[in-house]
């Protein structure tokens, strides 16, 4: 094998086959149905394509298919090795099915193996030219960049499985030995192993032998050498570990029902085939006339830096403001300590967020003992809390439930987790100890100010996408919401959904809460920019390229509700964030402001309310967080200063009753009397930068790299149908030069030692830039321009000005 290398590193084919028996190889493979239907069969799971669906095939993954009679596929192998190599690792996973996701990235993948099988007919079928290989490299390129699960991606959601790590080791000692006699015993030895139990592990998790699966291997790298090489098949046979040519013919002609050398002979010369040329020319001729009939869809339009808005204001919809509803203010115990309060009151003051959603209230830092009578129950700093939030004008939304606190570095790092040691034995207890807190609630603040609180029963999210668990969630919101509804008629929600897994899952889980006898009064869900799946019972986190993942979220869940028969309950958002890392510098950056923007505007009309994810960087300090900025999720730092994040939801607050107009990047709001209020963005895609990076590693001396472009963005208004007159325009702006404390602290070299006179600069100096201009309206039409700089977010107020209206 010595000097032998794949030429074509990624090698497309176009089938019209119906079926496949089931095979696996080494390659990495994407398959692209163009027309007809197919079953594909990847280890035990089945997939339902259609023309447009695309899934990859991991690398020794056992699959076949069954296809109508009008298939046309496509399939890309990518020779592992190649990937391998340049990531340097042997064990690469891709997520990428259609079928149960959707999004730009998924059209990024089609287009460029649209624009490959293009080429591959202006070519006669050539890979020899350079527009070929630079298409191929871009193909794995955006399969890297989207759909790649790399180990840092793994999570360890079942600690005790070391599953994935024992396939990784067999799989990289026998790709190192293939080509040298080794035995099962051999590799039982490496891993410290019986022979029996591996026997077991390779049938149950193989499908095959260790014998079967040498071979396999074996044969994939024997029958590259045939296809790309000269050499005799006498020498192939013995360099790919094979005891002799004849065994190696007989494990040839059961895979492929061909001898090696007909096979070499029949892929060298395949116009003595007659047949395989018709059927050849078929392919071509419907390739034309699919190519053909994409020219006609495909909009090969580039998006400019203008945007053109022409909006009549004549009717108005009111709208209620569906953002500041609610605030995560963290665990029950930091709501104990006053540098928490104290931000929960400034935010309050500032923003106006109506409720605090908190947990873990029965806790020994709360001294609540469940395991003392009813009578001993000391519930003081549980009203501390609640008297302290009564106290500033806002109302409790408590999450029920024992969940661990946790501050992370990526999803995947842990900066510290504290478990809650108290835990209840019995729904008999949790009966007990919940209905002496409502007796307890109801004597001391009232039956009508209890009843515009809200509960959350929790659902452990280790637990959510198993259907085992959920007789067990079901039985505890019954008896919750029996003890509960003896006291108050508070409105009772749940369970947290992530609708980040399979949504067939969710919808069952969704039918069989119908059943129940009783159902929430709102559903709530979390939303965080990840997607999370298992591959070979592998699970993983991974980001989610997903610009508008929210409002594909929100989607999905409102589907799956009416599919369930609730679609008539509200959706509470109620944990909504893009990162859940508290050390990453994208949570203090314009981006952040403008993501928040963007999102709400997505998400119109379609939620009931967003609770953002978390309003204090008090409640992530850690040992590390001696500086002004750690990359925290919150609002406000810790030394009270306004993030741009926190002014995002200032520029809302600002928004008029009733909505006039709104697209991807603004709203038009109005009074009704001459007045207009104009939120709007330029929110970059972060780029592969940002992917292939730990989020507490992410660098925010260069943020700037991590983002698609730096474009302007020009957003020309004409409002037509308003009075004529002159009008004011007083335009507040958050950019990387105004107002970004970010950017403000890279001006002082990110100095860690600050005065208190540096504190009182920022405070200063982290406020929007404001502008005013006027225009004039003539014939009903007003004309105005904002233009945004990357990341900037702006409000603009527009009024007739006072002698205008007299």
């Amino acid at each position: 094998m010595s000097g032998y290398s794949r030429k074509d590193k990624l090698r497309m084919r176009i089938w019209n086959r119906i079926e496949e028996q089931e095979h696996f190889h080494q390659d990495v493979e994407v398959v692209y149905v163009l027309e007809g239907t197919m079953e594909l069969k990847v280890g035990e799971n089945k997939t339902d394509m259609k023309p447009e669906d695309i899934l990859v095939i991991n690398a020794n993954q056992r699959h076949s298919f069954q296809a109508s009679s009008d298939i046309l596929f496509v399939t890309l192998s990518i020779e592992y090795g190649l990937l391998s190599d340049i990531f340097g690792s042997s064990d690469l996973i891709f997520w990428c099915d259609s079928t149960k996701d959707s999004g730009e990235r998924y059209e990024k993948l089609r287009k460029v193996i649209k624009q490959l099988i293009n080429n591959y007919m202006n070519t006669n079928g050539s890979i020899y030219n350079f527009e070929h290989i630079a298409l191929c490299y871009q193909i794995m390129d955006v399969l890297a960049v989207n759909f790649l699960i790399q180990s840092s991606d793994r999570g360890p959601v079942k600690e005790e499985d070391k599953f994935e790590a024992r396939l990784a080791s067999i799989n990289n000692y026998i790709r190192a030995n293939y080509d040298q006699p080794i035995s099962m015993r051999d590799l039982a030895e490496k891993m410290y192993l019986s022979n029996g139990y591996l026997s077991r592990f390779f049938k149950k998790n193989y499908g095959m032998s260790f014998a079967e699966y040498l071979s396999n291997v074996r044969l994939h790298y024997a029958v590259e050498e045939l296809l790309y090489t000269d050499a005799p098949i006498t020498k192939i046979a013995y360099d790919n570990g094979f005891a002799s040519v004849a065994v190696f013919n007989k494990v040839f002609r059961e895979r492929y029902r061909d001898t090696p050398s007909s096979f070499r002979k029949n892929a060298k010369n395949p116009g003595t085939d007659s047949e395989k040329d018709n059927n050849n020319e078929i392919i071509k001729k419907r390739l034309e006339k699919f190519l053909l009939s994409e020219e006609h869809t495909d909009d090969r339009e580039e998006k400019s830096g203008i945007i053109h808005i022409d909006q009549s204001v004549t009717k108005p919809q009111p709208f209620q403001p569906y953002w500041n509803g609610m605030i995560n203010g963290g665990t029950a115990e930091d709501l104990l300590r006053s540098e928490v309060k104290e931000h929960l009151f400034l935010l309050k003051e500032a923003l106006g967020f109506q409720y605090v959603r908190f947990w873990n209230i029965f806790s020994r830092a709360l001294l609540i003992d469940i395991t003392a009578r009813e009578t001993e129950l000391n519930f003081t700093r549980l009203d501390s809390i609640l008297d302290y939030l009564l106290q500033i004008g806002m109302k409790p939304h408590i999450e029920l439930g024992q969940k661990p606190k946790r501050i992370h570095g990526s999803v995947q790092d842990v900066v510290y987790m504290e478990e809650n040691t108290q835990a209840f034995q019995s729904l008999e207890q949790w009966d007990s100890v919940l209905g002496s807190m409502m007796h307890h609630l109801i004597h001391r603040y009232g039956y009508q100010e209890i009843d515009s609180w809200r509960i959350e029963i929790w659902m452990n999210e280790r637990k959510e996408m198993n259907p085992e668990s959920w007789e067990e969630y079901f039985e505890w919101f019954n008896h919750s919401c029996t003890t509960i509804r003896r006291y108050s008629k508070m409105k009772i929600g749940g369970c947290g959904i992530r609708i980040d897994y399979a949504e067939d899952i969710t919808l069952a889980f969704l039918q069989e809460w119908k059943k129940q006898e009783y159902q929430p009064d709102y559903l709530s869900i979390t939303s965080f920019s990840y997607e999370r799946g298992e591959i070979n019972s592998d699970y993983y986190a991974k980001r989610s390229l997903d610009n508008e993942l929210l409002l594909h979220k929100i989607q999905s869940v409102r589907k799956m509700m009416q599919g369930a028969g609730m679609g008539d309950l509200d959706i509470y958002v109620t944990e909504w964030n893009m990162s859940i890392s508290d050390r990453n510098y994208i949570n203090d950056s314009c981006f952040k402001g403008a993501y928040i923007v963007k999102n709400v505007l997505d998400v119109y009309g379609q939620v009931k309310e967003l609770g953002y994810f978390h309003a204090s960087d008090h409640v992530a300090e850690y040992f590390d967080t001696n500086a002004l900025l750690q990359g925290s999720m919150g609002l406000m730092t810790k030394d009270n200063i306004l993030k741009p994040a926190a002014f995002a939801f200032d520029f809302l607050n600002r928004l008029y009753p009733y909505c006039v107009g709104h697209g991807d990047n603004y709203l038009i709001s109005t009074d009704e009397h001459q007045t207009y209020g104009i939120i709007c963005h330029n929110q970059k895609k972060l780029n592969y930068n940002y992917y292939f990076i730990n989020e507490d590693q992410i660098e925010k001396e260069h943020l700037w790299k991590y983002f698609d472009d730096r474009d302007r963005l020009e957003l020309k208004f004409l409002l037509q149908n308003v009075e004529n007159g002159t009008y004011q325009a007083r335009i507040y702006r958050i950019n990387e030069k105004n107002g970004s404390i970010l950017d403000i602290w890279a001006e002082l070299d990110y100095e860690k030692e600050l005065s208190r006179e540096d504190i009182k600069y920022f405070r200063r100096v982290c406020e929007p830039k404001m502008s005013m201009q006027t225009y004039e309206a003539k014939n009903g039409k007003l004309k105005l321009q904002v233009s945004l700089s990357a990341n900037e977010f702006a409000f603009v107020k527009i009024r007739l000005l006072q002698d205008k209206l007299k």
